[in-house]
């Protein structure tokens, strides 16, 4: 740690003091890179000389604009996009169904592998003893085929889950190949029996905390049989079934001994108890994932850091936790070229981008990103939120996805906006509920929120209703007027959550890196919650 902290940390926060100077040697760098590709000549990349040159001669892009460059220079090898052939591709979910492979050349790849370090570092700062034990990461699969012209493609996840350190990787309790299994209960199950076994967990790190508390809930339900499963070894069924691996899970006598004495409190089981030596648990503590962190919270003893994952998304990584203590994070700005868009609650002109040095404290902003992978003026689709400054640099945080964002009869409302005021009435009305999601009916001219939960009072409805009217004066308005109709809760049975999420999996999430969307049009949400109505 200490040749990291003298060889990138401490040139990381030298940068830190001169960002707007960072980023326009990085743009000059990747224009100068990429000015002989395609790309670089139609958009004249030899003669541009600054950011207000490069946004003059480039708009504002999403993938559907480049993704037949992108194809075509992985099936040719011709330099379209990229000076040089991408060795990787991360593959997501597009917005025309088609999937989207975003290309990783050599170099992002080893930025990776340096960002990993970076983070590592900042953990062993923070967090006295963090690995000290053993680690259990939960990721997507690095590699999960191959495209027409050879190239690899897989998840983001993946590559961060090999991009660890290696002296970090050697404490996984995981085996190889285990994140790879197609059955999801079959590899939830064998999750749990290699977690259960861990007697000195320290780590624990997946971006979604929602598989977390699926793990547990795995864990709580099958307890006698995982402890069964680690008593008999290779030859349990839960081991057995496929030959992932064949080594036996090594489980001590003593911690038999231990697992054997919670069996019967299995179903009120908390991380806690498992692994009373648990230091952290790494994951996204921003946007819809904060609602999931007060329940994460008390499964956990006081002495657990719960360490913000940071802004992380297919294209690239947005920014590093720099205070894992205080969760500041801050925009990867050696790396990215980023262009921010303020987020304006009304309906006025929106203004055009602004760079880092621009952003101001508590402001919302959509996110654009240029790379050096071919992305340029890149649309992320996402609203982060100004939290505060580290040096000179911003720190920011998720707030949303930004087709969280729904338009009925003008009133322009947020995912985030619906977040706070369901949660709010939530608790004053003493309920936990962790799934729910609000569709916007246009053609009702109304919102339905689903909600997987036994029953809430009566009120339940316009207390959400008048919560949404007091932070959107549009909405507010429109249902004055009566253009808005008023909102509705609908009740769905239990596993209603369990189901929505296979079914994104099935239709291309990651379980790994499951986002569950909270405010959506009808035609944006394939899920049929008619059959799953209480």
């Amino acid at each position: 740690m200490r040749l990291i902290r003298d060889r990138e940390w401490l040139p990381l926060l030298a940068h830190t003091e001169q960002p707007e100077a960072i980023q326009c040697q990085l743009l000059l760098s990747i224009l100068a890179s990429q000015r002989n590709t395609q790309f670089g000549r139609q958009h004249g990349f030899a003669s541009l000389r600054s950011y207000e040159e490069f946004s003059r001669a480039v708009p504002v892009l999403g993938f559907e604009d480049l993704r037949e460059q992108i194809e075509g220079q992985e099936q040719s090898g011709e330099c379209l996009l990229n000076a040089e052939q991408p060795v990787h591709y991360v593959q997501t979910s597009g917005t025309t169904g088609k999937p989207k492979h975003l290309p990783m050349v050599r170099s992002a790849l080893e930025w990776i592998d340096q960002y990993q370090r970076l983070f590592a570092f900042a953990q062993w700062a923070g967090v006295p003893g963090i690995y000290d034990g053993q680690v259990l990461v939960i990721a997507g699969q690095t590699v999960e085929g191959q495209l027409p012209g050879g190239a690899p493609y897989g998840s983001m996840s993946g590559l961060m889950n090999e991009a660890l350190p290696q002296a970090i990787r050697r404490k996984s309790v995981l085996p190889e190949g285990i994140l790879s299994v197609a059955d999801v209960r079959l590899k939830y199950l064998r999750i749990a029996a290699c977690a259960v076994a861990a007697e000195a967990l320290s780590v624990l790190a997946t971006p979604n905390p929602s598989t977390i508390l699926k793990l547990l809930e795995v864990i709580r339900s099958e307890f006698p049989h995982l402890v069964e499963a680690l008593t008999v070894g290779p030859r349990h069924p839960i081991f057995s079934q496929s030959a992932v691996w064949a080594e036996p899970i090594p489980v001590s006598a003593h911690r038999l001994a231990y697992l054997q004495t919670l069996t019967e409190h299995a179903s009120t089981l908390d991380l806690a108890t498992l692994w009373p030596g648990l230091r952290a648990v790494i994951t996204w503590t921003g946007g819809n994932c904060g609602v999931l962190i007060p329940k994460l919270r008390t499964l956990l003893s006081q002495e657990t850091a719960v360490i913000e994952m940071g802004y992380l998304s297919s294209e690239c990584l947005g920014s590093l936790n720099v205070d894992v203590r205080e969760n500041r994070c801050i925009p990867t700005f050696q790396e990215h070229v980023f262009e921010f868009i303020e987020v304006k609650d009304d309906d006025g002109h929106a203004p055009g981008p602004v760079l880092l040095g621009d952003l101001r404290q508590g402001q919302k902003y959509q996110v654009l990103v240029t790379t050096r992978s071919g992305l340029y003026r890149y649309a992320m689709n996402d609203i982060v939120e100004v939290t505060g400054w580290f040096n000179r640099v911003p720190t920011i945080q998720f707030v949303q996805k930004g087709k969280g964002v729904t338009n009925i009869t003008g009133e322009k409302l947020y995912e985030h906006q619906v977040v706070e005021a369901v949660d709010t009435v939530l608790k004053a009305s003493g309920i936990a509920c962790e799934f729910y999601v609000m569709l916007a009916d246009v053609h009702a001219a109304g919102y339905t929120l689903y909600l997987e939960q036994a029953a809430v009072p009566s009120s339940f409805s316009c207390k959400v209703d008048e919560q949404l009217t007091r932070m959107n004066v549009e909405y507010e308005a429109k249902r004055e007027s009566g253009r808005l109709q008023p909102l509705r809760a609908v009740l769905l049975r239990p596993g209603t959550a369990e189901a929505y999420r296979a079914h994104c999996v099935a239709r291309g999430q990651r379980d790994a890196q499951f986002k569950l969307i909270r405010l959506q049009y009808p035609h944006d949400c394939s899920f049929d919650f008619s059959q799953h109505l209480r």
